[in-house]
C-alpha cells in the first residue's frame, strides 16, 4: 500500500508540474523599494563585496553563484545585479520557489533578466523538488514576459 500511495502521488506531482501555468495579474508588482527596506543578512564566510549591486555585497550559496557574481562584476555590460533575497518567492505547487539572480544587462539595449544559477544544466542530475521548481519558474517568468534561464557561468549571460 505504501509503494502505490508513493507510486500516485509521483504521478499527481509530475501532472501538476507539467500542467502549471501562471497569468500576470495587474496589481501583482514587486515594490523595488522592499530591496531598500530589508537588510541582508550572512555569514562572514559566504559574503562577496561587489560594485554593481544594490547592496555592497552578496551572499552566496555555492562556489557556482560566487564565481558567477565575480563575473557579473566585472562585466562592463552588467549594469546592476542583485542575489535575490530569501523572501522573493515564487509560489509553485510544490512549495516556493527563490530565483538566483536579476540582472540589468546594457548593450545596445537594456535587458532585464532572471538566471538561476547551477553547476549542471542536467536536470537529472539535480534533485527532483529543485528541477521541478525551476520547470515552475521559467512557466511563471515567461507568463511576466521575463527573460529566464538557467546557466553555470556569466558568459551565458
Amino acid at each position: 500500500m505504501d509503494k502505490l500511495a508513493a507510486a500516485i502521488s509521483q504521478v499527481l506531482h509530475r501532472f501538476m508540474v507539467d500542467g502549471i501555468k501562471y497569468e500576470k495579474v495587474a496589481v501583482s508588482e514587486w515594490n523595488q523599494q522592499l530591496f531598500k527596506d530589508r537588510e541582508v543578512l550572512s555569514y562572514l564566510n559566504n559574503r562577496l563585496e561587489v560594485q554593481k549591486s544594490v547592496y555592497d555585497a552578496v551572499v552566496y550559496d555555492s562556489d557556482t553563484e560566487r564565481k558567477f557574481a565575480i563575473e557579473l562584476d566585472r562585466r562592463e555590460d552588467i549594469k546592476l545585479f542583485v542575489k535575490l533575497p530569501g523572501w522573493f518567492k515564487v509560489d509553485t505547487p510544490i512549495g516556493e520557489y527563490n530565483p538566483d539572480w536579476a540582472i540589468v544587462k546594457q548593450d545596445d539595449e537594456t535587458i532585464y533578466l532572471v538566471r538561476e544559477t547551477k553547476a549542471t544544466k542536467n536536470f537529472e542530475q539535480l534533485r527532483i523538488s529543485e528541477a521541478d521548481k525551476i520547470r515552475c519558474g521559467r512557466k511563471h517568468f515567461e507568463a511576466l514576459g521575463a527573460n529566464y534561464e538557467v546557466v553555470i557561468a556569466a558568459d551565458e549571460v
